[in-house]
């Protein structure tokens, strides 16, 4: 086995911090790097030393496969289909999880086909897996609004009143902290950074909510749920408001056979009641959210 090289450290008179390997001097950053791999403890350090000892923990605390750091989305991901107990994997590696006795992923492609197939809803799926498949990335606001004030509270023993900073909980997380969050509006633009999109989620919810509430006075408390994605690769998570504005016949009357826009009226007046303890649930007006709206 080939001796080990070791580096050697120099700091010069002017403070310079010269690195040497095999009697060849080499470069400051890959001197710094080399260094604090081979003194971990080293002490004092300079500023990039500083940031190449961080770095260093960073990796020895962080996911890897094959020893090659990967994000903790893959880890959060197989631990909610409870793939792995993160417990029982030895030096924070996914190449070693076994199943059978043997390597589940030979390598960080298959590992990434087996999360799309778990995680993407399928035309073979069954409903319930579809569904299964949505709730993974899927989070939900709730509000009550004035007229929610004297209803039966029991109703709602099992809410708890939440608001939008839900979704500051989600990306402030280890897994998505670095994500950039993307909202796109109802009418297909596309708002990107937490402070544009969060402010376009907000601003649709307060439309929706109101325009509810004008139609329906007694409307007393809306929940909004909405599916996200996810891309690993790009590091941003997306909520799509577009306004799909499905068609619908209009059967009789004068424009008999026309086309019409669903808009939220449309739904309010063919719900099946807006009276007190009735609800309403839109699920096909917005591309990916879903609207329940109880009455009081």
């Amino acid at each position: 086995m080939a001796k080990k090289s070791l580096i050697k450290r120099i700091v010069a008179k002017n403070g310079e911090i010269r690195y040497y390997q095999n009697g060849k001097r080499i470069t400051a950053k890959k001197g710094a790097r080399a260094f604090i791999r081979q003194n971990p403890s080293a002490k004092p350090l300079s500023d990039r030393e500083k940031r190449s000892q961080k770095a260093l923990k960073n990796y020895q605390k962080g996911w890897k496969f094959k020893g090659q750091s990967i994000q903790d989305y893959y880890v959060t991901i197989l631990d909610i289909l409870k793939v792995i107990n993160k417990n029982d994997i030895k030096d924070n590696d996914l190449f070693n999880v076994f199943e059978n006795g043997k390597r589940k992923f030979k390598d960080f492609a298959e590992l990434k086909k087996f999360i799309a197939k778990k995680t993407t809803p399928d035309d073979k799926d069954t409903p319930e897996e579809r569904e299964a498949k949505k709730s993974l990335f899927k989070f939900c606001t709730e509000k009550g609004l004035p007229g929610y004030r004297g209803r039966d509270f029991e109703s709602f023993a099992n809410n708890r009143l939440t608001n939008i900073v839900d979704i500051v909980d989600l990306l402030n997380t280890k897994t998505f902290k670095y994500y950039t969050f993307i909202v796109i509006d109802e009418n297909g633009e596309s708002k990107r950074g937490r402070i544009l999109a969060l402010l376009a989620l907000r601003d649709f919810e307060i439309r929706v909510a109101s325009e509810l509430q004008r139609m329906v006075p007694n409307s007393a408390f809306i929940r909004f749920c909405y599916d996200y994605k996810v891309e690993p690769e790009l590091k941003t998570i997306t909520i799509n408001l577009t306004d799909n504005k499905p068609k619908y016949e209009v059967k009789e009357g004068k424009d008999k056979g026309k086309k019409k826009v669903k808009d939220l009226k449309y739904y309010v007046d063919n719900s099946g009641g807006t009276g007190e303890k009735q609800s309403l649930l839109i699920l096909d007006k917005f591309e990916d959210v879903e609207i329940e709206i109880d009455f009081s």
